[in-house]
């Protein structure tokens, strides 16, 4: 698995975990229709809660939260639809608010035909700065957790087509479109981009045991940052995935990669021959496998060398990728990847943890490296405790930008008042720390009530 890639997937699940009713599971539902509310009522106090240095003072706020889901299910057919803001009362250090926060929408449609499916996503969603643990580009790599006053808007589309489906030759097109824009913030590091781009992917089955694959790739990326950076990305690659036997398999793929930076008004590109080498072996509780990654960015060419290991218990599952990446300077560093997780007779525990680099747009590697883990305790039938952690470090090797680091951690009781009723009440704190400045740090605590219902035939 591609370094970049594994990064986006770990920082995609902390957001996905972190954004509530918004999340909408893709489940394969029984034929029907269904309709789901929510209403949720929140009380909250909290202590710097824009993170600033030096401290400001306390926030008291009073937030209910209202969501909508749809869904639509027929033998061909899947519709899902979900919507979600809140009305929020808040008493802020120098000022008083009512308005409507954290907005978000996201609709999913597929349709499958005769050896043929079209996929379509949506998402739109409005949060806080401060209240994301870590933002990701995908397209730079750069992860940013510095604390800012002002808000996030993400909005994506995408849509897929699958032709030709189970038959020798399988054709995908895929396109995507992709914007962030920034209200009110101070930090040059938060700046609006968009991103659009789109694949052509089809697989040729040779024979009962050997599969060719095929990949055009195209990707134009925009940012509004200080260098008003435009950048160009094509590529082109060829493989085959091999079984050796019914337990191993082989994956070989090359290609070529161009990549065209326009930044400051001066011109750069960056192209080269890419290369993967992957070997996997079932195990009788698991998986073992090797691989080996040329890629191609902005910044130039990069090789991955990983081994992974997952491992199947009765109660419990371990999976681990680690190895060592190096640049093109020839500078190398370990890499690595852990997930664990444990069911016990009367709650659960899982911890992740990851280290990864990449180069930065100013040149250098950049090693993002975070660890989060979950506990859950059942009191009785109708209580439970958890106790939640989260850590994340950004540490550039080289150059003058200095490392920074965030923490976070809550304690959280829910309680069943009735059926449909669940109380919740928990305190937590975040921490943001950087080198040569104090510490910022926020304590909260809160009080929610909620409800869902469900309508559905």
């Amino acid at each position: 698995m591609r370094s970049s890639q594994r990064l986006y997937q770990v920082i995609s699940f902390s957001a996905i975990a972190l954004s509530g009713v918004a999340a909408l599971a893709q489940d394969e539902g029984q034929p029907g229709n269904e309709i789901r509310l929510g209403v949720s009522s929140e009380l909250r106090s909290e202590s710097n809660a824009a993170m600033e240095r030096p401290a400001e003072g306390d926030t008291n706020s009073f937030a209910t939260t209202l969501s909508l889901g749809v869904s639509r299910r027929t033998a061909i057919e899947q519709l899902d639809l979900e919507t979600s803001a809140a009305l929020t009362f808040a008493d802020e250090p120098d000022q008083t608010i009512k308005e409507i926060t954290d907005p978000n929408f996201r609709m999913f449609y597929e349709r499958q035909g005769a050896r043929s499916a079209v996929r379509a996503v949506t998402r739109l969603n409005e949060q806080d700065v401060s209240s994301v643990s870590s933002i990701y580009d995908p397209e730079t790599g750069e992860v940013t957790i510095t604390p800012d006053d002002g808000r996030r808007r993400v909005a994506n589309q995408s849509i897929t087509l699958e032709m030709l489906k189970d038959t020798p030759i399988e054709l995908d097109i895929h396109a995507d479109r992709g914007a962030v824009t920034y209200l009110d913030t101070q930090s040059p590091a938060y700046y609006d981009s968009t991103t659009s781009g789109g694949t052509v992917a089809t697989r040729v089955r040779l024979s009962p045991v050997a599969t060719m694959n095929a990949k055009l790739a195209y990707k134009y990326h925009e940012a509004d940052n200080l260098l008003n950076t435009e950048r160009e990305t094509r590529s082109g690659q060829a493989g085959v995935t091999y079984n050796i036997d019914p337990t191993s398999t082989l994956d070989v793929a090359t290609g070529y990669t161009e990549v065209e930076t326009v930044a400051g008004g001066l011109q750069e590109t960056e192209e080269g021959a890419t290369f993967s080498l992957g070997y996997q072996k079932d195990l009788l509780r698991g998986s073992a496998g090797v691989g080996f990654d040329r890629e191609i960015a902005a910044t130039g060419a990069r090789d991955a060398l990983t081994f992974s290991r997952t491992l199947e218990m009765p109660n419990a599952a371990l999976a681990g990728e680690f190895g060592i990446s190096q640049n093109a300077a020839g500078d190398s560093t370990w890499i690595g990847e852990m997930a664990y997780s444990r069911e016990f007779k009367r709650g659960t525990f899982g911890m992740n943890v990851m280290r990864n680099v990449t180069a930065s747009d100013a040149g250098g590697d950049r090693v993002v490296s975070t660890l989060g883990s979950n506990w859950t305790h059942d009191i009785n039938s109708l209580s439970q405790l958890s106790l939640s952690g989260n850590y994340g470090e950004v540490d550039y090797l080289s150059g003058a930008t200095p490392t920074s680091w965030q923490a976070d951690v809550s304690l959280d009781y829910d309680h069943m008042l009735t059926r449909d009723w669940t109380l919740t009440t928990g305190v937590g704190q975040r921490r943001n720390m950087q080198e040569g400045l104090d510490d910022a740090i926020s304590n909260r605590v809160y009080l929610r009530l909620s409800r869902d219902f469900s309508f559905g035939q």
